[in-house]
């Protein structure tokens, strides 16, 4: 299975990316552009909830930042950081509260076999 992404621009939520909550682990790769991290607000961060966004009808989605560790501002912009989740999650997304200079990349992988 090929890795799912979703990238965010300018300040407010990214495009969600729909995971399998059967799945045992998710991995995520969050990068920003060459050099921009310091022009990224702090505030810059990893979403995640637990509810199915897939769901029809559309069930009101709760999101909470996934780790206050997990910022922008903590990313060095030449290797991004890697950040694995142990339990299920029904999807992921970026966001941002301020203006982003540049883009950041969000990449999510998952496995069933834990």
């Amino acid at each position: 299975m090929a890795a799912q992404s979703t990238t965010l621009s300018s300040a407010g939520n990214s495009v969600p990316i729909i995971l399998n909550p059967v799945a045992k682990t998710t991995t995520l790769q969050y990068t920003v552009s060459t050099g921009i991290a310091s022009s990224i607000s702090a505030n810059a961060a990893i979403q995640f909830t637990l509810d199915d966004p897939g769901t029809t009808p559309a069930p009101t989605i709760s999101w909470a930042n996934l780790s206050s560790a997990i910022t922008s501002s903590a990313v060095d912009s030449s290797v991004g950081i890697i950040y694995t989740v142990l339990s299920p999650l029904g999807g992921v997304r970026l966001t941002a509260s301020s203006t982003v200079t540049g883009t950041i990349t969000l990449k999510s992988l998952q496995s069933v076999t834990g």
